[in-house]
Order: C-alpha cells, then sequence, then structure tokens
C-alpha cells in the first residue's frame, strides 16, 4: 500500500509540474496512454523521478543533517526533540522510500533500461547521473545500504552492500553516464531535463565534481584518493552558473521545499547558533544572505538543545523564499575540493590561493557583495589553513548535506556546545520498516553513533576531543 500511495504522489507532483510548464504536453508522448504505467513515456517519468528528488535532497534528510550540522536547529514541536537527537527508525521511513520506490531507484533503474533499448542515450546518461547523486548521499547518510539488489522484484530481501562497495559502484556508474552523454541521441528535447536543458558538456563537467567528492569523501582511508579527486575536480564545474541546482518557481506545485515547510511548519525550525556565531566573528555579510532578523531586530541562532523560539528565521528573499533553487553540486564545492587536496598533496601555497580566489571574487560575486567584504587569509600553514578552508566551506555549503562528510573527515568545524551528555550522531537511522521486514538489515548497538566505513577513526587535530 505505502509503494503504491508513494507512486501515487509521484505522479500527482509530476503532473502539476506538466500543467505549470509551458509546452511539456505538446509532441508526440501525447499519443500514449498515460493510464497504461508501462507506456508511460519515459521522459514524463523522468520529470516524476527529477522533482522526487527535490525532495529527497531537500525536506526532512536536509532538515536533520543541518540541525546535528548546527547551520540550523530545532526549536518546537517534534523538532526539539531532532535537536539533542532524539531519533527514531519511523522518522526516516518515508524517505528511505522515496529513495527505493516510485519516483526513485525503481523509475530510474527502468528509464535506464528501457531508455538504453531506445538509443535514449542521452536521458540514459543524466538519470544515471540523478541515480549516482541521490544513492551516493544515502551511502553517505546511512553507510551500508541495499543498491547491488535494489529495486528489483525478484529479490523481496535486498542484501545491503558496504558503503565501499556502493560509491565503488557509482563512480563506474558516473562513468557510464559520461559515456552515454558523449554518445548522445537524436532530437533529445532538453525541456525534459530541469536542470542543463540537456547540454551534455555541463553534465559532463557535474560528473567530474561528483566524482571528486565521493573520491574525497574516502581520502581519510586512503590518501591516494587525495591526488584522484584533484584530477576529477580539475576537470569539474567551471563557474558558479553551471551549477547542479534544483528548480523551483512560484507557481503552486513547484515551490521550494524550505519554503513549504516554513509555510506549514512555522517556527519549528530557526538558525543554528554556531553558524550564526560564525559569520558574526568573520563579519561575513552572509549573514544577512542566508538569515533575517528576529521579532527583536537581530541577527540570533539557537544552541542545540537550547529551543530558542526567537532565533533567526530563513532569509524570505534568498534560501527561505518560495522559488529559490538550491545548489545540490557546485562550482564552490569543487573550488574548496581543489583547495583541499591541495593542501594534502603538500602544495600550502596553492591551497592558499585557491582559498583566497573562491572567495574573493567568486563568493562575493556569486551574492553581489561588494570587493573585499569577505575573509581574505595570509600566512596560514598547517592545521590552521586546513581549518580555514574548512570552515569557508562549511559557510559556503550552506544547507548542503555535504558538510556532514567534510565534518566526519577533517574534524571541521569544531563544535562547542552539544547537547548535554550526548555526542554528534554519526549515521542516520535505518527505517523501522526496513528493521522489521528485511532481515538482512544491520543492527547496531548504538546506531546512531555507529561509524560509517569512510569514517574510521578521529583525525589527529588540535580541539577533536571537544566532539569525540
Amino acid at each position: 500500500m505505502l509503494r503504491k500511495l508513494v507512486s501515487i504522489i509521484t505522479i500527482s507532483v509530476m503532473m502539476m509540474w506538466l500543467g505549470a510548464c509551458k509546452n511539456f504536453l505538446s509532441g508526440p508522448n501525447l499519443d500514449n496512454d498515460p493510464n497504461r504505467a508501462t507506456d508511460v513515456p519515459l521522459e514524463n517519468l523522468f520529470l516524476g523521478v527529477q522533482v522526487s528528488m527535490y525532495g529527497v535532497m531537500e525536506a526532512h534528510l536536509n532538515r536533520t543533517v543541518m540541525m546535528w550540522m548546527q547551520q540550523m536547529a530545532g526549536v518546537a514541536q517534534h523538532y526539539s526533540g531532532y535537536d539533542i537527537y532524539n531519533q527514531t527508525p519511523a522518522q526516516f521511513s518515508s524517505q528511505w522510500f522515496d529513495i527505493y520506490g516510485g519516483g526513485g531507484l525503481v523509475d530510474m533503474r527502468l528509464i535506464e533500461e528501457k531508455g538504453a533499448a531506445e538509443g535514449k542515450r542521452t536521458l540514459v546518461g543524466i538519470t544515471k547521473m540523478w541515480e549516482a547523486l541521490v544513492m551516493s548521499t544515502a551511502a553517505d547518510l546511512w553507510g551500508d545500504i541495499p543498491y547491488s539488489e535494489a529495486a528489483n522484484p525478484e529479490i523481496p530481501f535486498p542484501k545491503y552492500d558496504k558503503q565501499s562497495e556502493v560509491h565503488n559502484a557509482i563512480l563506474n556508474l558516473i562513468d557510464s553516464a559520461i559515456e552515454d552523454l558523449n554518445a548522445g541521441q537524436p532530437f533529445f528535447d532538453g525541456k525534459w531535463d530541469l536542470t542543463y536543458g540537456g547540454d551534455k558538456d555541463k553534465w559532463i563537467a557535474a560528473a567530474h565534481t561528483l566524482k571528486a567528492r565521493i573520491l574525497l569523501n574516502w581520502a581519510e582511508v586512503d590518501p591516494a584518493n587525495y591526488q584522484k579527486a584533484l584530477t576529477e575536480a580539475q576537470m569539474g564545474i567551471a563557474s558558479d552558473a553551471d551549477n547542479w541546482r534544483t528548480r523551483h518557481s512560484d507557481v503552486a506545485g513547484e515551490e521550494a521545499i524550505w519554503w513549504q515547510f516554513e509555510t506549514r511548519r512555522f517556527g519549528y525550525v530557526r538558525a543554528g547558533n554556531y553558524l550564526v556565531e560564525l559569520l558574526k566573528a568573520h563579519n561575513d555579510p552572509r549573514l544577512e544572505v542566508y538569515f533575517a532578523k528576529n521579532e527583536d531586530g537581530e541577527y540570533v541562532g539557537s544552541k542545540p538543545g537550547e529551543f530558542f523560539g526567537d532565533a533567526s528565521p530563513l532569509n524570505p528573499e534568498t534560501f527561505g523564499a518560495k522559488d529559490w533553487d538550491m545548489d545540490l553540486v557546485s562550482w564552490f564545492e569543487n573550488q574548496f575540493i581543489i583547495a583541499e587536496c591541495q593542501y594534502k598533496l603538500g602544495d600550502e601555497a596553492g591551497a592558499l590561493a585557491t582559498l583566497n580566489d573562491v572567495i574573493q571574487p567568486g563568493l562575493e560575486a556569486k551574492w553581489g557583495l561588494p570587493a573585499n567584504s569577505l575573509p581574505r587569509y595570509a600566512n596560514l600553514s598547517g592545521v590552521d589553513l586546513l581549518e580555514a578552508i574548512m570552515l569557508e566551506k562549511y559557510k559556503a555549503m550552506f544547507l548542503n548535506m555535504q558538510i556532514w562528510s567534510d565534518w566526519r573527515r577533517t574534524a571541521f568545524p569544531i563544535f562547542q556546545y552539544v547537547p548535554e551528555g550526548k555526542r554528534i550522531p554519526r549515521r542516520l537511522l535505518y527505517s523501522d520498516d526496513e528493521l522489521n521486514t528485511n532481515p538482512n538489515t544491520p543492527k547496531y548497538d548504538e546506531p546512531l553513533y555507529h561509524r560509517v566505513e569512510n569514517d574510521p577513526g578521529n583525525p589527529t587535530y588540535p580541539g577533536r576531543t571537544i566532539n569525540p
């Protein structure tokens, strides 16, 4: 019943998008009967996948990670419990089905299989990129997950692949996507691709940045990955205009996910104290870009477990706007990957130069800020340089779940406030449906604190014992 409901919701959301976008209902695909699931045009199915995955990347999972990484804070209702890590497996069941069910991996695999048979290699390549993003993120969040046997109706209880196996398979999938994109297809209509309009060069650049992200997330385990990640990033996204973003508008059914949450759950989640105070300490004008003033006309965040209801909300003109498009994989992430890799490979001068270049003029131009308004660094070396790179990346990657992997890998930021008697979680809980029905689901004594495979231990940086 739940799988059927997910499919119904996916189709409903897809149809809202189709009705709102001009020309989406024109062309030869109208000759097919949309009430016959096996005859739904792959392009229409792909639209539903994109919209569904916006929810995976921007909704509940995102909010949870942002609270744990102290960019945001849960201050009311059940989000007060999330803020102090009082989680239950039931709180992740819906998101698990979104990833694996209709609109998720099931439909992605169908598009890839039928699209290959029909010679639609551009569509197949783009779909593989979505699969790579979502499933690599899932492995980052949960660790071991079903993948090689997932979305197969012949296997009701898929095995859990090791996190490393999932990521290695995804790296191969991205290479396959690049091959498909280079091969292309005749007459692919870019209107179906809400990200790049079918531009293969932009997709290929995004593919290299995503590969660099995945490789870097394993560099604590295998330092050889710093060079591999650097090589991929040097072929990655080259400008902020080419970021892989979601697509939202002020049309009903197309609104940004954070805006929808704020509208329906007003006051549940507010600014996190750590990020607000960090921006203040650096005189960083992005404080006003990210957040709005509270009722007292101040920018204020809530500490974990403080539940301060008058903390600042998201800026309604930017990240809290109805039509805000979220960066999923970006040029500035690509540059921070390069900087960290340069540092780890012994090129501290290059790392410092890359860090300063991405800030000035890069991020200043992105936000339309005056020259020299963002921090610039000089005379930094050693762990101080690494900390500067990671803190600036943490600020720039606002509301992007990758910051959790960055924290596990580098130990930065060093959070001063953690709920009393608690530790910051290192993974999400498996859904209760999986725990109750799939006998292959791993069981851990302390599931929130069980380290995922690419998080083997504490880096030996000063201050790490603050967040053991």
